[in-house]
């Protein structure tokens, strides 16, 4: 998984303080998209487990109610599997900061029934 930005001070995309992961790669393709340039999967750097040390240590000081996850998709299969650890860290490190995901799809429609994007993983993202 790729990802186009991290914002560590970030008011705008979610309640209080936080930081925010914009991941690439997006199928919507949504006119007027905020976003454009991170529709493509190969945009920007490489996820890997220093970057999510990094998102895991800006988030800690008391100041910081959470973690928003956006986009391109952060839901895209291609994406689900890449933040799996990063949810599951978060919640057990931060258990009582929240986690927001910005998606473009249907949480009823998409993500809690069978569809192109619903997979064994779903489930437990979900359930961060």
């Amino acid at each position: 998984m790729n990802y186009a930005e991290i914002k560590t001070y970030d008011i705008a995309n979610g309640p209080g303080v936080r930081v925010s992961l914009f991941v690439s790669g997006c199928t919507h393709h949504c006119k007027n998209c905020f976003n454009e340039i991170a529709w493509d999967f190969h945009y920007g750097e490489l996820f890997t487990t220093e970057i999510e040390d990094f998102i895991l240590d800006e988030v800690g000081p008391a100041h910081y109610q959470g973690l928003s996850i956006l986009g391109g998709e952060p839901m895209e299969v291609e994406n689900q599997h890449g933040l799996l650890h990063l949810f599951k860290s978060f919640k057990e490190r931060y258990p009582d900061k929240n986690l927001w995901v910005y998606t473009g799809y249907l949480f009823d429609e998409d993500l809690l029934k069978p569809s192109r994007v619903r997979n064994e993983i779903t489930d437990e993202l979900l359930s961060y």
